[in-house]
């Protein structure tokens, strides 16, 4: 079966890398960021509850931003300094250089053991793609240059499991469905929506868990390297 495979696409967060620890530590650069910016008072409050506390609520109120992470945050960060007195220009302005400052810093990803010598040895073989709902600017960061694109959930209209960015990334790509294998960590967002387009998809279960994804997929990983092994390229 995976003789026929041409091309590999890739989840981005929890699948190369662990999300959390950046996103935490981009976090705390910007609101030390933003504290040398703003009277003390207006982040007197700001904590990682606090913040996304707000941010569902700002989601609850506008659902239809809710699949683009940079216009969640930013306007979560206006509405916050909004709540506490600022006018909407300076809102505006806070929430933009919090958010580059974030931006920035979340893009400094360590990749799991393995990963940047499995994916240049896979894109000697196929071509590679990114599929993420995140917003992680992959061709950006250095392993970026073993993926021919990467496609984001904020520039469609729904992120995944929604069909739009597997059939965009298959023609952008030039392959057929059977012929590209999709790489990720979730069960719904990944393995059911590759597979809804008639992908052959690949569940990365770092951690073992026991979940009916490993009947629904076509394999099951639990370290990238094992890629190597599973489309036959050794050594």
């Amino acid at each position: 079966m995976t003789k026929l495979i041409r091309a590999l696409t890739f989840d981005l967060d929890n699948t190369l890398w662990e999300t959390d620890v950046s996103i935490l530590r981009a976090e705390d650069v910007m609101a030390h960021h933003l504290r040398t910016l703003t009277p003390s008072k207006w982040m007197a409050e700001f904590n990682l509850e606090t913040f996304h506390a707000l941010r569902k609520l700002v989601v609850k109120e506008q659902p239809q931003i809710a699949h683009n992470l940079t216009t969640t945050r930013k306007e979560t960060l206006k509405r916050w300094f909004e709540n506490r007195g600022a006018t909407t220009a300076i809102a505006d302005d806070l929430a933009n250089e919090g958010f580059r400052v974030f931006y920035q810093e979340r893009q400094n990803v360590t990749p799991y053991p393995g990963t940047v010598a499995t994916l240049n040895q896979l894109s000697k073989n196929f071509k590679l793609a990114a599929i993420t709902n995140g917003n992680a600017d992959l061709m950006a960061m250095q392993i970026g240059q073993y993926f021919q694109f990467s496609l984001k959930s904020q520039d469609f209209l729904e992120p995944k499991p929604a069909p739009g960015m597997f059939e965009e990334a298959l023609k952008r790509l030039k392959v057929d469905p059977h012929e590209c294998m999709h790489v990720g960590d979730d069960i719904e967002h990944d393995v059911i929506g590759a597979r809804q387009v008639g992908m052959k998809t690949v569940w990365f279960n770092m951690h073992s868990l026991s979940q009916k994804g490993d009947t629904l997929a076509d394999y099951v990983i639990t370290d990238l390297r094992e890629l190597l092994h599973l489309l036959k390229l050794h050594g």
